[in-house]
């Protein structure tokens, strides 16, 4: 399995990121529930990211309804590997991801330090959904499961009726017997029609995994030399590997890669270590840290991850035949432990093969033949792709492949790292910059742009993209000019290979000869009662004037206000800057200052009220458990007319005669009302006394 949607659209420089393949000899049930460390059913309450010593981390908190096997907390904390932190990403494709408010069955794994991970990525991980009938069921991420049975035929994942599936686990948890009888029918697997797309002329990227922006991620360095490390060796029935991965490079160089295997150096590193600078193949290597658990000879588990680990997407990024590129900086492949003591009988060596092969197909950048590029649907959903459940790609591995590429393999190899076309479309390599200037002085503005050339230029005053106000023998890269006022520029560049680059639009500030320069420090933000204050503070002359737009990016934006302060209430984060002006119309803008909006959750409701039984005269006690900040909490007796009490805790009066409660929980953000819990009130028994004569 590869990434899921590259989700980080800030790349500047340099950013790295994660995303690899995962193939499984899926485990039977039984395996998987005994050597879990907790079994737990639960509501995901909500989920945030962390950096820990495993690196960065998504934390999803999970509110306990039973735990099925071990001891846990009534909130349960649940890491997994992956998520985004600041600018930097790293995504692992077969780690489970969590909806708030889903009611999850979790195999979990305890980790050395006592935190938890989901057992075998989502191997582990059951969604609890109920169909039109009201019948629930426990399910897995088909899409994320790609590898065989025990018994050597490719997996087809089984749909499980949650209640017999539950019984299930309790008696393999308790030791008792336990029936195996909560399979139930599932709808066969649609077939892709190999030439469903036939028409469509199918681009590069079309064949590559989706990250931020849409872009592709490939290295460019071929022709050349993409060097390779086995940081150690298989042993056991399986060989060494060495013959494998170079059959494997082999196979792919046909189509105009060049991986070579060019040392043995130990190294034992890979997906869940920081990228080193070194492509490398390690087998036998322990992924217990994202809880992925031995491989199993017997019974299964996961074979190995793959794919491209470290990538730039800013500067570095590339063309290649007109569309643009990440370009690859490292990729790893990490074969599970365990796969010593397994036989050929086990795992033949032609399964060997392709799931070597296949891996590092990810780390070349391909997506699953049969997949859509972030692997969340089937590939025929959508028609720009080319579509075939048939090749070594396939998000099932194919038996009987024997490592060798399939059409669908050759024809992504040939349209991504095939010869380059001639023309490159341009982009901005070096955006122009700003300045400020005194009145009948000179700015220079200038540009670097690469692509195929020849390369034209023309430089235009407002806002970037607007052409309606070409500067005058602005058609060069860079140039001079003398605006009268303050004035915005930019430059769009046209080369033979389409589309056009439009650089950023920059300010030049002209203050008047003679009169004080104006110096705008940065807005400050203040939270006030009903949104947000933003004020400002200036020096250099006086009398100064203020007009408050809306953006990021200081010249550019709508004017929202005037005066030294402005008051906002925006309902998403939105910045905001200042241009000053002073008493003899010199002027400066000021940088940005954001105006965080946190998000608004209503309450949730976290568990149910339950039905009393109680004799008349009897007051009762009910507590309604609920999340969310900010909220008021009102009880009713009967229908939502009858307001009876306040607060999470109602204590009502001697109850007479049977009676409902419920109780409704408001916040700014909405609200949410519990079940209705009904008190059976019984009448009190008086024994009659007898007279004796």
């Amino acid at each position: 399995m590869v990434s899921r949607r590259f989700l980080v659209s800030l790349f500047v420089v340099f950013a790295a990121a994660r995303s690899f393949a995962i193939s499984y000899v899926v485990p039977a049930d039984r395996l998987e529930i005994e050597r879990a460390s907790a079994i737990i059913i639960g509501r995901v309450l909500g989920s945030h990211v962390e950096v820990s010593r495993y690196g960065i981390e998504t934390v999803t908190e999970v509110a306990l309804e039973e735990a099925l096997k071990g001891e846990a907390g009534s909130v349960v904390r649940v890491h997994e590997p992956g998520g985004v932190f600041g600018d930097i990403a790293r995504t692992i494709p077969g780690v489970p991801t969590f909806t708030d408010g889903d009611r999850v069955l979790l195999l979990l794994y305890q980790r050395e330090d006592g935190t938890y991970t989901v057992i075998d990525l989502q191997l582990g991980a059951f969604r609890i959904t109920k169909d039109f009938a009201g019948r629930e069921f426990a399910l897995r991420d088909e899409s994320e499961l790609e590898g065989w049975d025990p018994n050597g035929q490719p997996h087809r994942e089984q749909h499980r009726a949650a209640e017999p599936f539950l019984v299930y686990i309790r008696g393999i948890v308790r030791g008792e017997p336990a029936a195996t009888d909560y399979a139930v029918a599932s709808a066969p697997l649609k077939a892709i029609n190999e030439a469903v797309h036939a028409s469509t002329v199918y681009t590069a990227s079309s064949y590559l995994l989706i990250y931020g922006s849409g872009l592709g991620t490939r290295w460019n360095s071929f022709p050349g030399a993409v060097n390779w490390n086995q940081g150690n060796v298989e042993t056991g029935a399986l060989g060494t590997g060495s013959s494998q991965i170079s059959a494997a490079f082999a196979a792919w160089n046909a189509g105009g890669t060049n991986y070579v295997l060019k040392s043995a150096n130990a190294n034992p590193k890979g997906f869940l270590d920081p990228p080193d600078g070194v492509n490398n193949f390690v087998f036998e290597r322990n992924l217990t840290s994202a809880g992925v658990q031995p491989f199993n000879c017997s019974s299964g588990g996961a074979l190995g991850m793959g794919g491209m680990t470290s990538a730039n997407f800013g500067a570095g990024a590339h063309f290649h035949n007109g569309e643009k590129f990440a370009t690859t900086l490292e990729a790893d492949v990490s074969m599970n432990q365990g796969l010593a003591n397994c036989t050929t009988a086990q795992i033949p060596l032609e399964m060997f093969k392709s799931v070597i092969v296949h891996e590092l197909g990810h780390s070349l950048g391909f997506r699953h033949s049969d997949q859509t590029r972030n692997l969340t649907a089937n590939c025929a959903t959508d028609p720009t792709l080319e579509c075939s459940n048939g090749a070594i790609m396939n998000h099932i591995l194919v038996a009987g492949l024997n490592g060798h590429l399939q059409q669908w393999d050759n024809t992504a190899l040939s349209a991504v790292y095939g010869a380059d076309a001639v023309c490159n479309a341009p982009s901005i390599n070096t955006q122009p910059a700003g300045s400020t200037i005194v009145s009948g002085n000179l700015a220079q503005l200038s540009v670097t742009a690469i692509g195929t050339g020849p390369l034209s230029y023309q430089w235009f005053t407002g806002a970037s993209g607007d052409v309606s106000s070409p500067v005058s023998g602005g058609t060069f890269a860079a140039i001079s000019v003398s605006p009268a006022t303050t004035t915005s520029y930019w430059v769009r560049v046209t080369g033979p290979c389409a589309p056009v680059a439009n650089s950023n639009a920059v300010t030049v500030t002209v203050n008047v000869a003679g009169c004080a320069a104006v110096i705008a420090n940065t807005p400050q933000v203040t939270q006030v009662s009903d949104g947000f204050q933003l004020s400002i503070a200036a020096s250099g002359g006086s009398s100064f004037t203020y007009r408050w737009y809306q953006g990021s990016t200081p010249g550019v934006g709508p004017q929202v206000g005037s005066g030294n302060t402005l008051h906002v209430n925006p309902a998403v984060t939105t910045s905001y800057w200042c241009r000053v002006t002073n008493n003899c119309g010199n002027s400066a803008e000021s940088v940005s200052a954001k105006v965080t909006v946190a998000a608004c959750v209503a309450p949730q409701i976290l568990g149910a009220l339950a039905d009393q039984t109680v004799t008349a005269g009897t007051s009762i006690t009910l507590t309604v458990l609920f999340s969310g900040n900010g909220a008021t909490i009102t009880w009713f007796a009967g229908d939502v007319s009858t307001p009876v009490g306040t607060g999470a805790t109602l204590t009502s009066e001697p109850l007479m005669q049977t009676t409902q409660f419920r109780a409704r929980v408001t916040n700014a953000c909405g609200s949410a009302e519990t079940n209705v819990a009904t008190i059976t009130v019984t009448p009190v028994i008086t024994r009659r006394r007898t007279a004796r004569h």
